[in-house]
């Protein structure tokens, strides 16, 4: 198989997978939506042996209902070898791909949310969420998620829980509507002691998302552990 399809979005031209495993990911994972990845945001090291990306998959809104449409992609190149390596996650949220990346040694001054593609936040505390999330969202990981196509109006649901279980309201909720008309989109955040009071409440929303009652101290990011995928949640 020939990567240099791929040029010049990532890069790859001349370079051939390190292993068959990864061709076989690469193929897998990548290949199939190449066509259908617009490019948010990208970033490449100096000496070319690495290259970070936030892609938005528009092939999503036509696979499994309430498939995570973001791609964050990390490309690692031996330039002596002429060979690479990847690892990827779908995410569903802009903070949290920005977050996975920044984990793997990504700048995050690089991979800003670009401000002439797609929405702006609608207030200030849509804007302080997105921050904490990015720097510190490896204190979560992440249970489901859903993501609903509609209009005027989308909405993408996030279920988190802590690294530490035995914190306070160790589940979180995060809940980001966009109005498709204003180009807006607005990020709250909601606090429960179980997955099952989070999910209770995300049937129901009869009363408002309950608000943190502490602030889990941030810490230094991370190496992330676990699976790279949300998983979907019909409803």
């Amino acid at each position: 198989m020939s990567y240099s399809g791929y040029e010049p979005a990532l890069r790859l031209q001349g370079y051939r997978p390190a292993s068959a495993a990864v061709e076989r990911e690469f193929c897998d994972r990548i290949a199939p939506c190449e066509t259908d990845l617009n490019t948010l945001a990208q970033h490449h090291t100096p000496d070319g042996r690495q290259s970070f990306f936030v892609f938005h998959d528009t092939s999503a809104m036509y696979g499994l209902p309430g498939e995570p449409q973001l791609l964050a992609l990390h490309l690692t190149r031996d330039t002596e070898a002429r060979t690479f390596t990847f690892a990827s996650a779908r995410l569903p949220l802009y903070a949290l791909a920005q977050s996975w990346l920044i984990q793997r040694h990504c700048p995050a001054s690089a991979i800003k949310r670009p401000e002439d593609i797609g929405t702006n936040p609608a207030d200030t505390m849509t804007t302080g969420l997105e921050q904490r999330f990015r720097d510190h969202g490896n204190q979560f990981s992440i249970v489901m998620s859903y993501t609903a196509e509609g209009y005027p109006t989308q909405e993408t649901v996030v279920l988190l829980e802590a690294a530490d279980r035995t914190g306070p309201q160790p589940y979180r909720i995060l809940l980001e509507t966009t109005d498709l008309r204003a180009y807006t989109h607005q990020l709250r955040e909601g606090a429960f002691d179980t997955a099952d009071a989070a999910l209770t409440w995300l049937d129901d929303r009869s009363t408002p998302l309950p608000r943190p009652r502490a602030t889990t101290a941030p810490q230094p990011p991370a190496k992330p552990a676990g699976p790279t995928t949300a998983r979907g949640r019909k409803r």
